[in-house]
């Protein structure tokens, strides 16, 4: 394959999955899910910010695995050179 060729479907693939939107869903999702104090928190720092984008990436994570177990090991690998 062509370096062209991967990048238009690696655009395609981002566009199909508009994940500014997943992730402002998932966002407002955890929000309204009662599962964190918002109001107890200080607002001094990051941490429930980075509790919930963390939260997101799990759950963007879990929704993208290859189904092939091969792919799942080359996507690993991949992931230790990023």
């Amino acid at each position: 394959m062509e370096k062209q060729l991967l990048k238009k479907r690696f655009d395609e693939l981002l566009t199909e999955y508009d994940l500014s939107g997943q992730i402002e869903r998932l966002y407002q999702k955890a929000v309204d899910s009662g599962a964190i104090d918002v109001d107890r928190e200080s607002g001094d720092d990051y941490r429930l910010a980075k509790i919930i984008w963390y939260a997101i990436i799990l759950k963007l994570r879990e929704e993208s695995v290859p189904y092939h177990p091969d792919n799942r090991k080359e996507a690993q690998n991949l992931s230790l050179f990023l």
